[in-house]
């Protein structure tokens, strides 16, 4: 295979390998890591004509993209770099809201639209009702370029309800699974980390000197863990605690 024909009679690394995580582990930067290949597709979904495009027609609603993936894939986190790099193409600002509880139940969505207009600036009737709010929310957006992350989405009645008539503003959704139901979402499903990346990020907690001095740990750490973000992010802090470990 081509792990084992990488690595010398010793069971080494061979040089260009121990190249590649050396410089991984030299690479430890603020928490993200990796996710390239998804951003670039990401930005490229935004660009690429919608169905009611491709009609003739054009389109009534924002386009939504869609971060599917465990908890633990890093999913929340490539929402946020990824609006984060967004964020001055949308003069009219980033709106952010979690559509699950702690618990994992949907947040009523009377209180996410409240929540919603609130940031906006626009006053409600204390006693209006889902439907009410919910309009009123589309009607504050109508017309705006803004930016819009749904994080822990449950299910695509949520999105769905939320989902501003404004073609010009962008929906980013985050989720375990599909939103069907949502006319052309654009899904991204992730995966675990490329080997450098998941490299990087375990240096960046466990420290670069034990990822370089050992890269046969390292690289069995992180088949070990699935090339998952939160598993490699646990086992770094473990270790910084074991310095001697």
């Amino acid at each position: 295979d081509r792990q084992a024909s990488e690595r010398d009679a010793g069971g080494l690394w061979s040089g260009a390998t121990r190249a590649v995580l050396f410089a991984a582990a030299a690479s430890v930067g603020s928490g993200f890591a990796g996710r390239r290949r998804e951003l670039l597709a990401l930005r490229a979904d935004i660009e690429r004509a919608g169905l009611d495009t491709l009609a003739g027609r054009k389109a009534p609603r924002s386009r939504v993209l869609l971060i599917a993936g465990r908890p633990g894939s890093g999913r929340t986190a490539l929402a946020e770099e990824l609006v984060r790099r967004l964020a001055d193409d949308y003069p009219d600002g980033v709106l952010r809201a979690r559509l699950a509880t702690s618990a994992g139940d949907p947040v009523p969505l009377e209180r996410t639209a409240r929540d919603l207009l609130a940031v906006l600036g626009v006053k409600v009737v204390a006693g209006a009702d889902e439907d009410e709010l919910c309009e009123a929310l589309r009607e504050a957006l109508a017309g705006r370029r803004a930016l819009l992350l749904f994080d822990d989405a449950v299910g695509a009645e949520q999105v769905d309800a939320l989902l501003p008539d404004a073609p010009d503003s962008l929906v980013v959704a985050v989720s375990r699974g599909p939103l069907t139901g949502v006319p052309d979402v654009r899904p991204c499903t992730l995966g675990g980390l490329d080997v450098s990346a998941a490299i990087g990020l375990l240096a960046q907690y466990a420290g670069t000197t034990r990822i370089t001095v050992d890269p046969t740990a390292a690289q069995s750490l992180v088949e070990e863990c699935g090339g998952q973000p939160a598993a490699l992010v646990l086992v770094g802090g473990w270790l910084a605690a074991r310095s001697q470990t």
